[in-house]
C-alpha cells in the first residue's frame, strides 16, 4: 500500500511538473512581442536598425519592425489610422498633428513616465498638449543656411551674413570666384516648406500667430514678408541649374562636392554630406529676413519625436523602448552616428563631429532662436506651402497670392 502511494505521489509530481513546464512554455511564447515602429527619416534607417537590435538583445522577448517612409509619411500614416492599422510606435511630425492624434485617442500620455525626467525642459513644449506630454522628443534641430566655411574664406567672406544686404554681398563674392551660391531641391516640396517657414516665422511669433490664425485675427501676409520674399528670390536667382529637377540627394551631393556654397537645410542633411565628403568644413546661420542684424536668429525646435499608440496591445513594451532611447547607450549612438543633437539632459554635441551642430548650439545658448512655424500650422497646411512656392517660382502665383491662398486653406482646415 505504501509502495502504491509512493508511485501515485511520483506520478502526481510528474504530471504537476509537466503542466507547469508546459504552462511556462506557453507563457514565454505569449510574452513575445513584435512592436511595429513607423517613421519618416530615411537618413537614420541603419542607425535605427542598430538601436532596435541592441534593444532586442537587452529585451529578447521584444522585437521591433521598423517601416520608414519619406515624403509621403503623413499620407501613409493617415491611411493607416483610417484603416485601424496604427503602428505601436510612430513618429509624430509636428505639434499640430500631435494634437490631432491626442484628440483621436491614439497617443499615450507619457507625462509621468520616468524617462521624461531625462528630457531637457526646452524640448518639452513641442510635445505638450493641454498640460500633458504625449511624445518623446529625441532631438533639437536647427533649420537655417548651411554654408561651406572654406569657400567663404576663399571668397574673402568673414562672418556669415545677418541681413539681406549682407547676403547679397556674400552672393556677389561667391560668384566672383566662380562658385554657385545656393544648392536647392525645388523638385521636393518639403524643402520649399522649410525655406518659406524660415522666412515667414521670423516675421511673427509663431505660436501666437497660429492661435490668432485660428481666431481669424491675422493673416500670412504682413509688411515684413516683402523682405522675406526678397531672400527667397535671391536663392532662386543664384542656385544650381535645373532646380525643379534637383532633389534632396542632389542638393546635398553638390554641396558636399563643393559645387555650391550654401543650402537651406537642417542638421540632418549633414548625414548625406559626410558620406560624400567627410572632411568638409561647414557651419550654419539663420536665414536673413531683415536689415536689422539684431534680428538674426535661427529656427530651432524639436525635429523628431515618437509616440505610442494608446490603443496598442503592447503599450508597456513600447514604453520600454522609449525608455531605452533615453539611455546612455542609445543617446551616444544618436549623437555620434545619427549626427543629431540629443534632447536628453547633460549631453554634448562634440561627438557629432560637425561645426554645424556647434553653431546651432551657439544660437540656443545665446537665446537667438524662434520655433519652427509650420509645426504649429493648421492640419494639412505644411503639405501645401511647398506646392504654392513651386507655383510662385514658376510665375503662376504672386507672393501675395501665396499668402492669401494659405489664409484660405487655413480657414478650410479649421472649419472641418
Amino acid at each position: 500500500m505504501t509502495k502504491i502511494k509512493g508511485i501515485l505521489i511520483l506520478l502526481f509530481i510528474l504530471v504537476f511538473c509537466t503542466t507547469i513546464f508546459a504552462a511556462g512554455k506557453q507563457e514565454a511564447k505569449e510574452d513575445k512581442v513584435v512592436l511595429k515602429y513607423y517613421q519618416y527619416k530615411p537618413e537614420i534607417v541603419d542607425q535605427l536598425d542598430k538601436l532596435a537590435n541592441i534593444f532586442h538583445e537587452q529585451n529578447p522577448n521584444i522585437t521591433l519592425e521598423i517601416e520608414s517612409v519619406g515624403k509621403d509619411y503623413l499620407t501613409v500614416l493617415k491611411t493607416k489610422i483610417a484603416s485601424d492599422d496604427i503602428p505601436d510606435i510612430y513618429a509624430v511630425q509636428g505639434a499640430i498633428y500631435m494634437r490631432t492624434y491626442v484628440d483621436e485617442g491614439i497617443l499615450e500620455d507619457l507625462t509621468n513616465e520616468p524617462f521624461m525626467k531625462r528630457i531637457a525642459d526646452a524640448a518639452k513644449p513641442a510635445v505638450t498638449y493641454n498640460g500633458k506630454i504625449y511624445a518623446l522628443p529625441l532631438d533639437l534641430a536647427g533649420l537655417g543656411v548651411i554654408y561651406n566655411k572654406s569657400l567663404f574664406k576663399k571668397a574673402g567672406i568673414g562672418d556669415p551674413p545677418k541681413t539681406v544686404s549682407e547676403l547679397k554681398d556674400v552672393i556677389r563674392k561667391l560668384k566672383g570666384i566662380g562658385v554657385i551660391p545656393f544648392g536647392v531641391a525645388f523638385k521636393e516640396e518639403w524643402t520649399l516648406r522649410h525655406m518659406f517657414a524660415m522666412g515667414q516665422a521670423a516675421t511673427v511669433e509663431p505660436i501666437k500667430f497660429a492661435d490668432e490664425m485660428n481666431a481669424g485675427k491675422t493673416q500670412f501676409w504682413n509688411d515684413k514678408m516683402n523682405k522675406a520674399f526678397e531672400t527667397f528670390d535671391l536663392i532662386a536667382a543664384n542656385c544650381n541649374d535645373k532646380p525643379f529637377e534637383s532633389d534632396y540627394t542632389n542638393e546635398t551631393t553638390i554641396f558636399a562636392q563643393e559645387k555650391v556654397a550654401m543650402m537651406t537645410q537642417g542638421l540632418w542633411a549633414m548625414m548625406n554630406v559626410f558620406k560624400v565628403n567627410p572632411d568638409i568644413d561647414a557651419g550654419m546661420f539663420g536665414l536673413p529676413a531683415f536689415e536689422d542684424p539684431g534680428m538674426a536668429r535661427l529656427m530651432v525646435d524639436v525635429d523628431y519625436r515618437i509616440g505610442i499608440n494608446a490603443k496598442s496591445e503592447h503599450v508597456a513594451a513600447a514604453k520600454k523602448f522609449l525608455d531605452f532611447m533615453t539611455s546612455k547607450n542609445a543617446v551616444d549612438i544618436w549623437i555620434s552616428e545619427c549626427k543629431l543633437i540629443s534632447s536628453v539632459i547633460g549631453t554634448r554635441v562634440d561627438a557629432i563631429g560637425s561645426s554645424v551642430a556647434l553653431d546651432i548650439k551657439g544660437y540656443i545658448d545665446s537665446d537667438k532662436t524662434y520655433p519652427w512655424g509650420y509645426a504649429y500650422w493648421a492640419s494639412g497646411l505644411s503639405s501645401e506651402i511647398g506646392k504654392l512656392m513651386q507655383k510662385y517660382y514658376l510665375g503662376e502665383l504672386t507672393k501675395e497670392q501665396v499668402c492669401s491662398t494659405m489664409d484660405d486653406l487655413w480657414k478650410k482646415a479649421i472649419s472641418k
